[in-house]
């Protein structure tokens, strides 16, 4: 049998498993699963493999095998996106993740701003607060990210909370010491617009600090301002 019929067999195996589990989440043993699906344990292994690769099984010594809540389901692969992002070989790879991010980071940062809860709100107001009063590069950098990830996780939207990883890492060759980049007046305005409006729970305010944020921050995701 060819590698590809395999892989479709695994592939349609690997939709019916989860919907196999018990009410706590918990998979019968391997054995008993190949025996009801009428399958081999090798084209289990590759169909379980598949959903543990997703987020979708979690597999434990000793505890065995349970679907994870289905919220948790990886519905981007967030290794490949941070290895191309890593490799920063690609300038259209960036700008595509920047157009996408300019479009959706003003419906989170609004949905943000409806629904977050207090913890929510006080972790945007910290990588605010710590962004404008960075003193290195890399606190600089860390909170500028982090203020992006916090908005994108807060969100009640499943699928842009999956979209942190489009957000990418510090520069790991940013010298600890160096010095802070100046924060220009437009830039200062922005957060500070948008962490009132998410605070106030004012979410056409909060769209417009996002947006007027990035005008800053994307056109130097592609360009690695941080380097």
């Amino acid at each position: 049998m060819s590698g590809r019929p395999t892989s479709a067999m695994a592939d349609r195996l690997a939709e019916r498993i989860p919907a196999l589990c018990d009410a706590s989440g918990a998979l019968p043993p391997q054995e008993r699963l190949a025996q009801e699906l009428g399958v081999s344990r090798t084209l289990l292994r590759e169909a379980v493999s598949q959903l543990v690769a997703r987020g979708v099984v979690d597999v434990r010594t000793k505890v065995g095998s349970r679907v994870v809540d289905e919220r948790m389901w990886q519905l981007v692969d967030r290794h490949v996106v941070g290895w191309r992002l890593a490799r920063a070989t690609d300038p259209a790879f960036a700008a595509d993740i920047a157009r996408i991010r300019r479009a959706l980071e003003p419906i989170a940062a609004a949905d943000v701003a409806r629904h977050a809860s207090p913890q929510q709100r006080a972790r945007v107001t910290v990588a605010s607060a710590t962004r404008l009063a960075a003193t290195t590069h890399v606190e600089y950098a860390s909170a500028r990210r982090e203020l992006h990830v916090a908005l994108l996780a807060a969100s009640p939207n499943q699928f842009l909370q999956q979209l942190t990883c489009l957000v990418p890492p510090v520069d790991h060759d940013l010298a600890p010491d160096a010095v802070a980049p100046e924060i220009m007046e437009g830039e200062r305005r922005a957060v500070v617009l948008l962490e009132a409006a998410i605070r106030r729970a004012d979410p056409g305010v909060a769209r417009e600090g996002i947006e007027q944020l990035n005008l800053f921050d994307l056109p130097y995701e592609g360009g690695r301002r941080d380097a």
